[in-house]
C-alpha cells in the first residue's frame, strides 16, 4: 500500500494504467505494448502513475513518478521553518552535495525518481546557488503541497524513494490550510532554525503546527527529527559552532552525532531560543546540527565570494540513520 503525501490517499498501486508527461505539463496515457525491452525499461524511468484519490475538481488530480512508488512505502522528509530561515538554500545545497557524490563515504548512491523533475530542479536551483549567481527566491505559497525533488536512495542492497517537500512556512502556521495535508504523510522532519533566532521569542509557530498535528505514542512522536541550525556561518567564530562548522567529517559516528547535538542545544538554549527545541523534547529520536548552505550572507542577491556549503549532509545522513535507510546505527539520535 502507498500513501500518496500530497492527498494522503493510501492506495494499491498498479502497473496496468500508466501515463507520460507532455512538454506542457499535462498527462496522457503510457501505452507499452509492443515495446521492446530496453526501450520499455527506459519509459519506465519516466512514467507515472495516477493517484486514484476521488476528487471533485479534475485539476486537483495529480501524478505520482512510477519510480517513486516500485519500491516500497517512500520516505517523506518535510522541511519544517518560517520564512528567512534558509530552507530553500538549504535543500539545494543538500541535493548539490549529494550530486557532485556526498553520500559515497556513507556507502550509499543517489539516482533520480523522476529524472526530468529533477533535471528542472538542479538547473533552476542548485546550480545558481552553488555558482552564486543569486539566491534563491522564497518559496512560493502553493494551495497544495508540490514533491520539490526525490531520489533514490541505495546501500547496496535495498532502495528507498525519499521525497523533500520544502512549503512556505506561512503556510504551515495555518494548520488547516490545504498545503499541509501532506505533514501526517512525513516519514521524517528537518526542522530548520536561523542561528541568529531566539532572544526569548515564543519560537516558530511551523514547529508547533507539525509537531502537534502528528499523532503521538507515550507523549511522544515516533517520527525522526534533525534540528538544523542554519547560517551557521554568521556565528562562525563563537564556541562550539567554530569547531563543528570546520571540523573534517569522515563517514557518520553516533559518538560524534551525539557530541555536536548536544552542543547545538546547548548553543541554542544559551541563546534564549528554546523554544526551538521543542522537536527534542517531542520526538523520540532527534539530532541537532550546525550548517551552513551558503557559506556566507547574499549581497544584493548574490554571493560576490561564490557559496561554500559546509556540513549540508550530516542532517540528512542522521535522519537515513534513524529511519533505516541507511542500516547499522540504531543508537543515533536515542
Amino acid at each position: 500500500m502507498i500513501l500518496c503525501p500530497i492527498c494522503l490517499h493510501e492506495f494499491s498501486w498498479q502497473e496496468d494504467e500508466l501515463f507520460e508527461r507532455t512538454p506542457s505539463g499535462t498527462y496522457r496515457p503510457l501505452d507499452l505494448r509492443e515495446t521492446s525491452a530496453a526501450r520499455r525499461t527506459d519509459l519506465l524511468r519516466a512514467a507515472h502513475v495516477r493517484c486514484p484519490a476521488p476528487v471533485e475538481d479534475p485539476s486537483l488530480e495529480h501524478h505520482l513518478p512510477h519510480s517513486y512508488v516500485r519500491h516500497g512505502r517512500p520516505l517523506v522528509i518535510g522541511l519544517v521553518g518560517g520564512p528567512e530561515t534558509g530552507k530553500s538554500h538549504l535543500l539545494a545545497a543538500m541535493i548539490g552535495a549529494i550530486e557532485q557524490g556526498g553520500l559515497r563515504p556513507y556507502g550509499l548512491t543517489a539516482d533520480a525518481v523522476d529524472i526530468e523533475r529533477h533535471a528542472e530542479y538542479v538547473e533552476s536551483y542548485v546550480r545558481p546557488l552553488l555558482a552564486g549567481h543569486q539566491a534563491l527566491p522564497r518559496t512560493p505559497e502553493n494551495e497544495s503541497a508540490e514533491l520539490s525533488d526525490a531520489l533514490l536512495i541505495n546501500d547496496g542492497e535495498h532502495t528507498t524513494a525519499v521525497a523533500f517537500f520544502d512549503i512556505a512556512g506561512e503556510l504551515l502556521r495555518g494548520i488547516a490550510h490545504e498545503a499541509t495535508r501532506f505533514v501526517p504523510a512525513v516519514g521524517a522532519l528537518l526542522f530548520v532554525v536561523d542561528a541568529e533566532a531566539g532572544q526569548g521569542r515564543m519560537g516558530d509557530e511551523s514547529f508547533r503546527a507539525v509537531l502537534d498535528r502528528l499523532p503521538k505514542t507515550g507523549g511522544r512522536l515516533d517520527v525522526p527529527a534533525a534540528v538544523v541550525v542554519t547560517k551557521s556561518d554568521a556565528v562562525r567564530f563563537q564556541s562550539p559552532v567554530d569547531t563543528w562548522l570546520y571540523g573534517e567529517v569522515e563517514g557518520l559516528d553516533p559518538q560524534a552525532v551525539l557530541a555536536e547535538s548536544r552542543d547545538a542545544y546547548a548553543f541554542l538554549w544559551r541563546r534564549g531560543a528554546q523554544a526551538w527545541l521543542s522537536p527534542y523534547d517531542k520526538c523520540r529520536r532527534c539530532t541537532l546540527h550546525f550548517v551552513s548552505a551558503t557559506g556566507g550572507a547574499a549581497t544584493e542577491g548574490r554571493f560576490p565570494r561564490g557559496v561554500r556549503p559546509r556540513r549540508v549532509l550530516q542532517p540528512l545522513v542522521s535522519l537515513f540513520a534513524m529511519t533505516g535507510v541507511l542500516r547499522g546505527h540504531p543508537e543515533v539520535g536515542r
